[in-house]
Parts: C-alpha cells; structure tokens; sequence
C-alpha cells in the first residue's frame, strides 16, 4: 500500500515542500488518477483544502472535505476518493506525536482544557478552520515559492503557531482531547492500531511501521497481547467482519470481500466457506430466510 509521506518525499516535482528536522509542510494539487485509492500515513498529519472536493473513507466513517475545509489524520490507513473534473489543491503538513506532545506541553496552560470529551476512536477528525488558522494557512503559500526559502527557525515558529491556533480552539476539544489522551503514551497503543486498520490490506511491515515499532518488536507484542499470529488474527477478523457485512449491508459478495481486508474474492470466498460452511452468497441466502422465519 502507498505510504502518502514517502510517496510525497520522492517526487519533489509535484509535492512543494517545506521542511524542519521531522516536521513536513507540502503544497499540491492533486495527482491522484483512479477514482478511489487506499493509502496510509505513519505520521499525524492535517489537510487544508485550497480549492476543490475529495471524499475519505475509514471503514464506517466517511468524511467529505470542500474548498477552505480540514481535518487531521491519525497514523492510518485510508481510502481517498476522487471526484470526476474537480480539483484539488491542499496544504498538508505532517507531524510526529512527540512534536503533538511537546506543543502541548509548551501551551497547556493556554489551552482550553476543562471539559473535554472523551477522546473518541475516529482516525480522521474534523477541524473547526476559524479566520486566524485560515489566515495562517494562506499566509504559508508564498514560502514554498520563496528562494533562498525561509531559515527552520522561522518555519519551525510558523509550525507552532498553526498548531497553536487549532489546539486553542474550543470547536476542536475532539483533537485536543485525542493529544491530551496520547501525553504520556511512549508508542501508539498496537491494539488501538490493529482494530483501527485490519480492514486494509496493509502488511505487517507497514502495520509495524503505523505502530511505530520494528517489525521483530512488532511480532513479539502482539503475540503476547493476542496470543496467536498476526496472520491469523488478521484473517479472523476480516471473516468476522466479512459476516457481519453479509448480514447487516447490501453490498454484494465483491464489495464486502474488498471492504473487508482481502484483495482476492475467490481466496476470500474459499476462507470464509471453510470458517462458516457456506460460501458468502449461499450464507447471505439462508441467513435471509432463517431472519424470515424468526420474524
């Protein structure tokens, strides 16, 4: 799956960058060809849209961006969906949790911190875009065109305050309540990793990396958290799924397979028949009819 942080560093002929020891501010307009793509970040990163309209799916949550809207990512895997003959210009800047932490650490006492929500499970959440962070966001376009470009002192004092303004903005409790709940976390929590993203077809290289540990580490923990592999833990959670689809959606045998986790329909179709004794359709069929009867 495409790594969009990596996949942004390489081709500095689309991606304007402006960057700060692990702190990484881009400008672009969209690349993306296909109507739809799953791709994953390791890093938290916010989206700004300059112009244009892109829809993002994570499993059950889909959340339509427009012109001067944004939102932030956690460490994710996501589906980017692409509307036919609309553009899309953003600003995209990139941060680790320890510069989250250490923001928060520096301002906590300006931040509004009493009654905050509890913070929720959503990998991409919404941000309220008042005028000084909109200010701030027009105001960082000229930079990337800017030769010699700025010094990393002034960058890095520009990249404190965008998070600033949206920390200190109490439409985005759900953010700071999200950065408050990681201060004293040293890594990603690997299950809050793990349930957030079995639905994509990520590899354990790539779920290590989201969870910000080698991959030998990777393996070890979740051994000892789940007590099996994660192969198998990943193919019993996707049939789960895969059920649960089959008895509360619409979508048909292809779509449920792919929304799933697995990339191939008949493999899926096999795997779910040795779990269930049926295959998908023929469950679907007599799951309907056994619903039927009972009512």
């Amino acid at each position: 799956m495409i790594n969009t942080y990596d996949f942004q560093v390489e081709h500095p002929e689309m991606f304007a960058h402006l960057a700060v020891k692990d702190l990484l501010f881009l400008h672009y307009k969209c690349p993306q060809e296909d109507k739809m793509i799953h791709i994953y970040t390791h890093l938290n990163k916010f989206i700004f849209v300059l112009e244009g309209k892109k829809m993002l799916h994570h499993r059950n949550q889909s959340l339509l961006l427009t012109t001067e809207t944004a939102v932030f990512f956690k460490k994710t895997a996501y589906s980017s969906e692409r509307f036919r003959d609309i553009e899309w210009e953003v600003l995209c800047f990139y941060c680790p949790d320890n510069y989250l932490r250490q923001i928060f650490s520096e301002y906590r006492h300006q931040l509004p911190l009493k009654n905050l929500p509890v913070a929720c499970s959503d990998v991409l959440i919404e941000i309220n875009i008042n005028p000084i962070t909109r200010a701030f966001f027009y105001s960082i376009v000229p930079y990337f065109k800017q030769q010699p470009q700025p010094s990393e002192n002034l960058l890095e004092l520009k990249f404190k305050e965008l998070l600033f303004s949206i920390l200190a903005n109490p439409a985005n409790a759900q953010l700071l309540a999200y950065v408050n709940n990681i201060i004293d976390q040293h890594k990603p929590l690997l299950s809050e990793i793990m349930e957030a993203n079995f639905t994509f077809n990520l590899s354990l290289a790539e779920f290590a990396r989201i969870a910000q540990r080698s991959l030998a580490s990777f393996k070890r923990e979740f051994t000892k958290i789940y007590h099996t592999t994660p192969g198998k833990w990943l193919s019993q959670k996707r049939l789960e799924y895969a059920q649960h689809l089959l008895d509360t959606s619409t979508k048909n045998v292809n779509e449920v397979s792919y929304d799933s986790g697995f990339e191939n329909v008949t493999h899926f179709s096999r795997v779910f028949k040795e779990k269930f004794g049926l295959a998908p359709l023929r469950y679907r069929k007599q799951n309907a009819s056994l619903t039927l009867l009972n009512q």
